[in-house]
């Protein structure tokens, strides 16, 4: 009895930084049976996400141009033209593509050489992006929502969009003793990420201001992450000190070691509100951290969804300081609920199950078909 052989599958990532939807697709890349997929990822030349892709065993074809956003017109065509030869010699039985910017280009190569083509759709741009692109819909086998909330804003064919939740690989964040609850001193909240307006450290400011305003002095902030620029990092610094909030609020710079800023914080804060899935919530719950969280986007659906942390509407900051307020009066019951909620949704979320239902995503889109499902989850129906 034969043996079948692995599908080939060619993973076009338009930009191999590190940031989320990178990170997410080494996790998939990794831990894909090599039995079943013969994977080979595509990525611009010096992409930062080739080393890490490497010592995971996958294969790395660097044919793109080393930056997509600086690229002249006529650089890109040549990076698509390489893309086009290479994948008329080698014949993929599936394109795969991780961000819906680079889907026309790679639609249009594939129809000729009549590969179907799966892609993932991880960001709200992403989302918005796509569906405008009607002439392709139809040469995309499944267009693949991490959330709910960003399949309501991909508007593409129901036959051909699915939703399916992030798996959730432990990353050892637990950590071994928590932090004691804040009797008598101060609540530390860390937010996490990028520091810009979009992810609401700029709300933070305003909170601490209000919060100093009422002379309320129970909290203490702390921002682990870097501004995008110099030139924001400098805004929101010069802000800082204009209301007087140095001590109120702590610029700790990007940090290698997470699990220790999890360790040193009692609650972690996302007010962001846009966010398309949150794996940073997710990170918070194996860390038995609790979160406070703006009641939007992919991350408010994923709280609903778990009934996990605690919610505020998004961008009142009112609301967010008497969520804190109550969290810092009953700090022990929150934590422990908190612990409760977030170990029943990594277990919905188990990675190898997650795996399971991509890798059959992967196979049915291969044949070309069009391919609709949806998993939130263990419990949920694929």
């Amino acid at each position: 009895m034969s043996v079948p052989l692995p599908t080939p599958v060619s993973v076009l990532e338009p930009s191999g930084l590190l940031y989320g939807s990178e990170l997410a697709l080494l996790e998939i890349l990794g831990a894909l049976d090599p039995g079943a997929f013969q994977i080979e990822a595509v990525l611009p030349r010096a992409a930062p996400l080739a080393a890490h892709l490497r010592r995971s065993g996958v294969t790395c074809r660097e044919l793109l141009g080393a930056t997509t956003a600086k690229r002249s017109r006529w650089k890109r065509l040549l990076g698509y033209a390489r893309l086009a030869r290479h994948w008329f010699r080698h014949r993929p039985a599936l394109v795969y593509v991780n961000q819906g910017g680079i889907l026309r280009p790679a639609a249009a190569i594939a129809r000729q050489l009549r590969i179907p083509v799966l892609c993932q759709v991880q960001t709200l741009e992403d989302a918005r992006w796509v569906s405008r692109l009607t002439a392709q819909h139809h040469l995309v086998s499944t267009f693949v929502c991490n959330s709910q909330f960003i399949a309501d804003h991909c508007t593409v064919p129901v036959g051909r969009r699915s939703t399916v939740y992030l798996g959730y690989k432990p990353k050892g964040l637990r950590r071994p003793l928590p932090l004691p609850s804040p009797c008598h001193g101060l609540l530390e909240v860390t937010v996490l990420g990028r520091v810009c307006e979009g992810k609401g450290h700029y709300f933070i400011v305003e909170a601490a201001r209000l919060l100093k305003q009422a002379n309320l002095r129970r909290f203490h902030f702390r921002f682990v992450g870097d501004a995008a620029t110099p030139a924001e990092g400098l805004r929101i610094k010069t802000l800082v000190k204009r209301h007087r909030l140095t001590e109120w609020i702590e610029f700790r710079g990007y940090r290698d070691d997470v699990a220790a800023e999890f360790a040193a914080t009692h609650l972690l804060a996302i007010p962001s509100f846009a966010e398309p899935f949150g794996r940073i919530f997710c990170e918070a719950a194996e860390a038995q951290v609790p979160v406070i969280l703006a009641d939007a986007g992919g991350l408010g659906e994923l709280a609903r969804h778990f009934n996990a942390g605690v919610r505020f509407p998004a961008g009142d900051v009112g609301a967010f300081i008497q969520c804190l307020q109550s969290i810092a009066s009953n700090y022990d019951t929150v934590r422990n609920g908190f612990q409760t909620a977030g170990t029943r949704m990594l277990h919905s979320l188990d990675f190898s199950s997650y795996l399971n239902v991509i890798g059959d995503l992967m196979r049915r889109a291969a044949n070309g078909a069009p391919v609709s499902v949806q998993w939130l989850g263990l419990g949920s129906r694929p």
